[in-house]
């Protein structure tokens, strides 16, 4: 009776096929996962035979075979172990063979996301990173991309000062532009997220941070794009290399419940320290009797030398406390061969040790998948997020800016009568008083519908919404300001919607089991719209968020709706022969709205090859060689991301409008630029990756070379034109490099592993021409950095600081002509110093000893400079500014040798009319190796889990940032700061100004698996 059903089954089959021969032999049969998830796509043939079929989107196959006898077939697919199964077949005889291919998880690990696709790692022609969930949630960070940092060869991470939620600076194979967006580009679930870094400003010193309320639980995986065969199918947004994050989702399988804690305290890497009371007064009184006077020195602030002489304020004391930390997630995931989804809530509370600053986020995800039937799968992802910042001031604006600078430690923090001191600088009463918190919503929602309409050929239509809801939120009462009436809150709502839709279509062809296709056409259209306000409102009781105005006045300024668009289409052909030989040809054509009407769309096309050398026969003979491949790419991408209507020319708005013969006048503002067009980059790339004793030894090796014309820029242009600025496309900027990586299984036993993971990268970066414009003419960033043909983007441009001459005690500089001299010029100013590091990299050692885990993460940076603008106030003219103790290295007397001038506090002692000058003296070597990540780990015995009705009990101990080695005399030699727009983020990273450093954590975990 089952040999009749089989064979009714299988003529059933054939006819579902389309197979019109009946009579034939065959083998038929459904390929699923060990859960029973059927699996589409796998590759059945026979062995020693061109014969073969893929499964459909059912799982079902069927090989019709000429002959009766004996046969091999094999079940091959992605990510699980390939089966052969040994059948014999009568004549006309149909076999029905069933399998269940079991995971690889070797090879599921060399499964990588790449641009609309998935591809074998072994089969990617292009420079990919690939991080999986266990690199990315090793510790703690005040945002996920700071998790990269060290992981990934070419990719450089400054991580945020020590303000909760600040961001990172990310550069993938240095930097390509000068005023352009340098960051790459992030993609979440196939989602190019909205990602401006500028929505505030620099606001209270610290720029808005668009990645803060991603949370780092709901992360599967992220591959980091960095050549042009990798880039090139993003086109115009992949100038800067592309970061793909896949998040979680279901899997078949019984319903899965994880849930974690982690809790932990926040320390400064480095307490800064300042000149305490009696201090200050020694040298500001020394500084007095320099010049020439006599008595006791006028203070500042109007305090008197007896007042002063009892006031001993350690203002940072008063900014820096100890900032506790608390994360909470549960997460749930199931499925069945029809349906499967994860969800995740998640708290984090993230306090800084700067008092009263921490950042929290609430966030959900629900994920799930879901046939409709064998031909249509449809799905969706969706997160809500709410960030709440609790801010406060720091850097320029205040906070432990200020117990760095203005706030001296003469002055107390309240009066005799208990009332604040406001005669100076009190960050006391400005952060007691002032309120104010960020506020962000976010929702990040795609939905896809997958289409099976024959056989290896998949349709799929994804929409997707990035929604941002940002609002920065103020009060300050009347104390604060010294209003008779109630105080002032204010509010500055910003909203960005982004709209994206994809179709693709992706085809596989296979002949003769030898030669593979897979051809990729689609299409993509992004459109954003960007909407701000202002609102103030006055005589206020309390700020806008939980108040009723009192007869308060509001005014309300509406900025104008900034709306971009992209348009895309493109397309990439993969080709693999015989499992040796790889070719992929990619292309994409976008249109800007950005842009000129000259110059609307670009091509952006790439071509890259890899050849698996081991696979040759006469590699053989070398068994110690386990897997050898070299790749090389060549291809062109772009850049866009500039300030929306730059193109345009621009008139006056009514309310500016000039009076002319009594009649109002409009003006133009800014010249039209028909020609603005794209920065394109020309990437070259050669790679070899190698394998020794069964992959015991992972390595590769690659170099690289992008040339990039057409650079935009922000042009300072004449005052005689009547106009400020003007973009242009100017000039070349060249970078070339080299990256290696190595993965050692030093020991790989059952109760013993050591795994060491290094990486290194060396880049380098110079601007070679800026076309018609000088130097002067491009924008550069702050504190004399500068555009200079010839040197890396980001150039100090100082002049000279030789010594301290030991007979005067004044300060010497060195002229344009290499003279000594004794007057400060800003006309000797030269090219000095480095704002990019020569090398950086990372080194990771892990030990497993039975249920005990120990890893370690060191990172360093090697060469570079940072050029330490707080302390030509902290070390120069006395003013109104604390001082720190490397001032007590100074001339005092004829015949000393010192590091730093005599005290003054007129300016032209030191042969300048300002007080604050640029020189070389401030320039410091920028070198630091950095214990980046410590944690110990143990992992609960399987038994006693389950004696306690659990899978898996995981407990961690994880510390980050407690060692640093270094020169650098300033508090961080690795530090964001607050940037003003992105000409500054690209030329100046290493320009510090009162920044706060990063933050040393000690942290305890816990995760339950039920």
């Amino acid at each position: 009776m089952n040999r009749v059903l089989s064979y009714a089954l299988g003529a059933m089959l054939g006819l579902c096929l389309g197979s019109t021969h009946l009579k034939a032999q065959s083998v038929y049969g459904k390929v699923s996962d060990e859960k029973g998830e059927v699996l589409f796509g796998v590759s059945v043939f026979i062995e020693g035979t061109t014969l073969g079929a893929s499964t459909d989107g059912n799982g079902f196959y069927k090989v019709t075979l000429k002959d009766s006898g004996t046969y091999t077939v094999v079940f091959s697919y992605l990510g699980f172990i390939t089966e052969k199964e040994k059948v014999t077949l009568k004549k006309d005889q149909s076999l029905e063979v069933n399998k269940k291919l079991k995971e690889d998880k070797q090879v599921l690990g060399e499964t990588v996301v790449v641009g609309y696709g998935v591809q074998r790692k072994r089969e990617v022609t292009g420079s990919v990173t690939t991080l999986n969930s266990d690199q990315i949630n090793d510790m703690p960070a005040p945002s996920f991309e700071a998790m990269l940092q060290g992981k990934a060869p070419g990719v450089q991470v400054i991580v945020g000062s020590g303000l909760a939620g600040s961001g990172s600076v990310v550069r993938i194979r240095g930097i390509a532009s000068l005023s352009a967006g340098g960051d790459p580009l992030y993609v979440i679930d196939g989602i190019p997220v909205t990602q401006d870094y500028f929505l505030r400003g620099n606001s209270g010193g610290m720029n808005n941070n668009p990645l803060a309320t991603m949370n780092p639980d709901d992360i599967e995986s992220i591959q980091i794009l960095k050549d042009a065969a990798a880039t090139a199918i993003y086109g115009s947004r992949g100038a800067n290399g592309v970061i793909l994050v896949t998040t979680k989702r279901g899997k078949s399988g019984k319903l899965k419940i994880d849930f974690g804690t982690r809790t932990g305290i926040s320390l400064p890497t480095q307490r800064p320290d300042m000149l305490s009371g009696p201090e200050f007064l020694q040298l500001y009184q020394e500084a007095w009797e320099n010049d020439g006077n006599v008595g006791l020195a006028k203070l500042p602030g109007g305090v008197t030398w007896e007042q002063a002489s009892k006031t001993n304020t350690d203002w940072v004391d008063q900014m820096i406390g100890v900032g506790m930390k608390q994360n909470y997630h549960l997460s749930a995931s199931k499925g069945n061969e029809k349906f499967t989804f994860y969800t995740n809530v998640s708290y984090d509370d993230n306090g800084s040790y700067l008092k009263g600053n921490s950042y929290q986020r609430l966030s959900g995800r629900f994920n799930f998948d879901y046939n409709l039937n064998k031909n249509i799968k449809i799905g969706a992802n969706t997160s809500l997020s709410r960030g709440q910042n609790n801010r406060v001031n720091a850097g320029w604006a205040g906070g432990l800016g200020a117990a760095m600078s203005t706030a001296l430690p003469i002055y107390p923090v309240r009066n005799e009568d208990g009332t604040y001191f406001t005669g100076g600088t009190n960050p006391v009463r400005t952060q007691e008083l002032f309120e104010w918190r960020t506020v962000e919503n976010r929702a990040i929602n795609g939905v896809y519908m997958e289409y099976y309409p024959i056989k290896n050929l998949t349709v799929r239509l994804q929409g997707s919404y990035d929604y941002m809801d940002i609002t920065d939120r103020t009060y300050e009462p009347k104390e604060l300001i010294n209003s008779s009436h109630d105080g002032t809150a204010r509010e500055y709502p910003n909203w960005v919607n982004n709209y994206n839709t994809i179709a693709t279509a992706n085809y596989n062809l296979k002949i003769k089991r030898l030669h593979n296709f897979n051809f990729l056409l689609g299409s993509e259209y992004q459109r954003s719209v960007y909407r701000s306000r202002s609102i103030e409102a006055t005589n206020m009781s309390g700020p806008l968020w939980n108040t009723e105005a009192n007869d308060s006045f509001t005014t309300v300024f509406n900025n104008p709706k900034q709306v971009s668009a992209f348009l895309s289409y493109f397309g990439r052909i993969n080709y693999a022969y015989n499992n040796k030989y790889f070719v992929q040809l990619a292309a994409r054509v976008d249109g800007s709205s950005r842009f000129g009407i000259n110059y609307r769309y670009g091509f952006f096309p790439a071509i890259s090859g890899g050849w698996i050398v081991s696979n040759e026969e006469f590699m053989r003979g070398y068994r110690w060689i386990s897997f050898a491949k070299v790749r090389a790419s060549v291809g062109r991408n772009g850049n866009a991301s500039i300030p929306n209507y730059q193109r345009f020319g621009t008139y006056s708005p009514p309310e500016n409008q000039i009076q002319y013969n009594n009649q109002p006048t409009t003006y133009p503002t800014r010249l039209e630029n028909p020609n603005l067009r794209w920065e394109t980059s020309l990437v070259s790339d050669l790679s070899i990756e190698m394998g020794f004793l069964k992959d015991r030894i992972q390595m590769e090796l690659g170099v690289y070379n992008k040339n990039t014309k057409d650079v935009l820029a922000s042009l300072a242009v004449p005052k005689s034109t009547g106009f400020s600025n003007y973009w242009d496309n100017v000039g070349a900027i060249v970078n070339r490099g080299i990256e290696f990586s190595a993965t050692f299984h030093v020991v790989d036993r059952k109760n013993f592993k050591w795994t060491i993971i290094t990486n290194a990268a060396r880049n380098y970066n110079e601007i070679t021409s800026i076309g018609v414009y000088s130097e002067d003419a491009v924008s550069g960033g702050t504190n004399d950095t500068r555009v200079v043909v010839g040197s890396p983007v980001g150039t100090n441009f100082l002049v000279p600081f030789s010594h301290v001459d030991p007979q005067t005690g004044k300060p010497v500089y060195i002229d344009i002509n290499g003279n000594q001299t004794t007057t400060w010029d800003p006309a000797d100013r030269i090219p000095v110093g480095s704002v990019l590091p020569k090398a950086i990299g990372g080194l990771t050692n892990t030990f497993r000893v039975k249920n005990w885990e120990f890893n370690m993460l060191w990172v360093y940076s090697i060469g570079g400079n940072i050029y330490n603008s707080s302390s030509k106030r902290q070390l120069g003219v006395v003013t109104d500014w604390n001082m720190t103790p490397e001032i007590f290295d100074r001339w005092r007397e004829p015949g000393d040798v010192a590091a730093y001038p005599r005290l003054t506090l007129q300016t032209q002692t030191y042969g300048s009319g300002t007080p604050w000058i640029n020189t070389t003296l401030y320039l410091h070597d920028g070198t630091y190796a950095r214990l980046r990540n410590l944690s110990i780990s143990y992992n609960a015995p399987e038994k006693f889990a389950k004696r306690l009705k659990l899978h898996a009990i995981r407990a961690q101990f994880i510390a980050t940032n407690i060692l640093t080695f270094t020169k650098y005399p300033g508090l961080d030699p690795e530090i964001a700061r607050d940037f003003e727009d992105a000409t500054d983020r690209n030329m100046s990273p290493n320009i510090v100004y009162l920044t706060p450093p990063q933050e040393m954590t000690f942290n305890l975990g816990l995760n339950l698996s039920f």
